[in-house]
């Protein structure tokens, strides 16, 4: 997330050593919904958060900007890898990031006992 004026230009993400983005670029509010479109297709677009029209363009250039990348389809699940933010601040001031990298997990419990059955990564 940057702050309210803040641009990146040539962001782009790194796992291991492959890239997210075929070319870096600077990410706008069409990267943006792109990278939501992604997330919400993975269950039918029924995620009430990222449908209900509350992430406009005007919301995003105005308050904390997000970028998102998504990358479920490129990382090998079990294997260790490395995280790369790349990008450039093209604004006046500085920029506090604030990462956050999401890990996918499926577990199986008993209700009852509460004992973990089996635990995978997604």
């Amino acid at each position: 997330m940057l702050q309210p004026g803040s641009s990146i230009h040539n962001f782009n993400v790194r796992i291991g050593s492959t890239q997210v983005f075929d070319i870096s670029h600077d990410y706008d509010f069409h990267h943006f919904t792109n990278e939501v479109a992604k997330i919400g297709a993975i269950n039918g677009d029924l995620t009430p958060e990222l449908v209900n029209g509350l992430l406009d363009y005007q919301t995003w250039s105005l308050s904390n900007r997000m970028l998102i990348a998504d990358v479920s389809r490129l990382t090998e699940h079990d294997v260790p890898q490395s995280i790369q933010i790349q990008g450039t601040n093209a604004g006046c001031q500085g920029v506090n990031l604030l990462v956050l990298v999401i890990s996918e997990q499926e577990l199986t419990f008993d209700h009852l006992t509460g004992e973990i059955l089996e635990y995978a990564t997604a």
